[in-house]
């Protein structure tokens, strides 16, 4: 996977302005100098630490894996603290306002009214926390997630805890000689237990990665950068080790969407043309099998019988579709399927239309769109001010979401984590962004 280049200052970027304070501070913080991270969390109040702390036990999940450390609700208490924290601590006011912010709001009304007149309204609102948990979460994040600095080491710890789960994969391939297996690995106890929903977490990840590389690889030693290069090869190793077919087509869409961003046709399409055949080739041969099969195996059959019986769902409940998280219920009612099996659609598009109807659908459609056009907004400002860590890492947005459309277009995942913190994640770039802008005038 490969990314337009950035020339130097005085070929397609304006020159350098002076260096403000921000920048100063952020340099610090791209060199990895830990000391100033240790001061600049503390500095940055206890909302802040809340949030980070939240990010930590849900993705990493140790209060899983030590039984010792299971003592608390750890994600609610993070929750809480930095609640807690925005109330009480956060003095200064910082806009955040955003077009995804409504859009989230809109989702949850036709959650809600999909609930209401859904024929099974009390199964809706009894899984409302579903949705409604995202919901607070987002906002959370966007609240507090408001400067450069908290973006930073907030998306740096997202990617150090999915590197965290790259690393686990990619020891598990190793250690069974680099073969097959049918399980493929799993991940923490929690939302990335499952092989599958480790390749959607890698398929994200891997293009974060590059763009992260891509982007600040000068500021580093030897050490971070032995430590931050192998974050895609080790991401890219999980997803071929978690036998998801759905994870590589994920990563292989999101190297086809880098070409056709380059301005370097030629170059990218070599660079990927090689990566993508070295990827291949430690693919295994079950895996590979797999592929062919594709269509005629018993879970693509599955899968597509389920997709077919949600359309029709979708066309037959139009509006606001059976009812938030109502699928489970309304199906076994109303199908009987020749394939055994679950009783899940395998997509999220389907997910969210046979549940909501069109209404959700468009609603799903506008936060995707939207989330496109702001990472495009930013992407042509940080141009514009030869910042190359905004630049690049808009570009690992947009192919990180592509990863996780079509890698969740095999698995019914519309109520993890992946889209909901990807939507805050692209609202807090873009706002970041544009608090930096100011700082730098």
């Amino acid at each position: 996977m490969n990314f337009p280049q950035l020339e130097s200052p005085g070929g397609a970027f304006p020159k350098k302005k002076a260096e403000t304070s921000i920048d100063s501070d952020m340099e610090r913080l791209y060199s990895m100098d830990l000391k100033y991270y240790y001061h600049t969390i503390r500095a940055e109040g206890i909302a802040f630490i809340g949030i980070c702390g939240y990010l930590f036990f849900e993705y990493v999940r140790p209060q899983s894996i030590y039984n010792w450390l299971d003592v608390l609700p750890w994600v609610p208490v993070c929750l809480l603290t930095a609640i807690m924290g925005i109330l009480f601590f956060e003095k200064k006011k910082i806009k955040t306002a955003h077009p995804l912010n409504k859009l989230m709001v809109a989702y949850f009304l036709v959650v809600l009214l999909s609930s209401a007149f859904s024929q099974y309204s009390s199964v809706s609102f009894d899984n409302l926390w579903k949705f409604s948990d995202w919901f607070i979460i987002y906002f959370l994040i966007v609240k507090i997630v408001n400067t450069p600095k908290r973006f930073f080491i907030f998306f740096l710890s997202f990617l150090i805890y999915s590197l965290k789960m790259s690393q686990h994969g990619f020891i598990s391939w190793a250690s069974r000689g680099f073969g097959f297996a049918s399980w493929g690995v799993t991940g923490a106890p929690g939302w990335f237990h499952n092989s599958g929903e480790v390749g959607i977490q890698m398929a994200i990840y891997v293009p974060l990665a590059v763009a992260f590389v891509m982007a600040l690889k000068s500021y580093w030693n030897k050490i971070w950068k032995y430590i931050f290069f192998f974050m895609p090869f080790s991401g890219t190793g999980t997803i071929i080790a978690s036998s998801s077919r759905g994870a590589l087509v994920g990563l292989a869409a999101s190297g086809l969407m880098a070409l056709s961003k380059t301005k370097y046709l030629i170059r990218t399409l070599l660079a990927v043309t090689i990566i993508g055949s070295i990827i291949w080739y430690f693919v295994p041969d079950e895996s590979k099998a797999r592929f062919q099969s594709s269509g005629e195996d018993k879970t693509s059959l599955h899968r597509m019988e389920r997709w077919q019986h949600g359309w029709e769902t979708l066309n037959n409940y139009p509006l606001l579709g059976v009812g938030h998280d109502a699928w489970t219920t309304f199906y076994p009612r109303n199908f009987t399927p020749e394939e055994k099996g679950s009783k899940l659609v395998h997509n999220i598009f389907v997910q969210c239309g046979s549940e909501l109807g069109y209404s959700g659908l468009f609603v799903l459609f506008l936060l995707l769109f939207v989330s496109f056009k702001t990472n495009r907004t930013v992407r042509k400002q940080a141009e514009k001010y030869d910042d190359k860590f905004y630049y690049y890492l808009s570009y690992g947005m947009d192919l990180g979401l592509i990863g996780l459309l079509i890698s969740a277009s095999f698995v019914t995942v519309l109520y993890y984590p992946f889209l909901w913190i990807h939507f805050a994640l692209t609202t807090t770039m873009h706002n970041s962004w544009n608090v930096k802008v100011k700082l730098k005038q």
